[in-house]
């Protein structure tokens, strides 16, 4: 009977720690996004503009998460999914419930502080650590991939991933 009881305590404690990794909530901090189209300037240089990285809202992060991880992606082209346009990191404080991530800026590898550069962008435009949308209007649909994790390196390229969430930039 001892050990049901310990089961359920156990449980009952265990329970909300794994909802909140669950639902980690990712928005927009920028009402120029709206994840339909993106915003005007904010592509690659390429095509006239000098885009940056959207400031994200993230909430309900797991306590023992130091980072969030951006992994930029093209969806509609193969070789740019998947990071291809770049993925970084954006330290924050053990036990932040809430932040948000500030812009970043495109095709540079100046990287502000409270940034690391994970991967640069895999893109034949201007390099940088970050790409913006790139593919001249033809609607390809942009995402990132919202990362809380838990960095096992200085550099953070070894880090435990805690929970993800998709976010859509638009179509461009």
């Amino acid at each position: 009977m001892k050990r049901l009881a310990c089961l359920a305590l156990l449980l009952t404690l265990a329970c909300p720690l794994a909802g909140l990794a669950a639902d980690l909530q990712v928005s927009f901090a920028d009402p120029a996004w709206n994840g339909e189209k993106i915003p005007a300037g904010q592509i690659c240089k390429k095509f006239g503009g000098s885009g940056s990285t959207p400031p994200i809202t993230v909430e309900n992060i797991p306590p023992e998460a130091d980072a969030i991880v951006l992994s930029f992606c093209d969806r509609s082209y193969s070789p740019m999914n998947h990071g291809g346009h770049g993925v970084i990191a954006y330290r924050i404080a053990p036990g932040s419930a809430k932040v948000v991530v500030p812009a970043f800026p495109g095709e540079t590898f100046d990287v502000p502080e409270g940034f690391l550069m994970l991967r640069k962008h895999q893109g034949w435009s201007t390099p940088g650590a970050y790409l913006p949308p790139c593919s001249g209007g033809n609607g390809n649909r942009y995402d990132v991939e919202v990362s809380a994790a838990k960095l096992e390196s200085e550099d953070g390229k070894s880090r435990k991933e805690l929970v993800t969430k998709k976010l859509t930039l638009g179509y461009y």
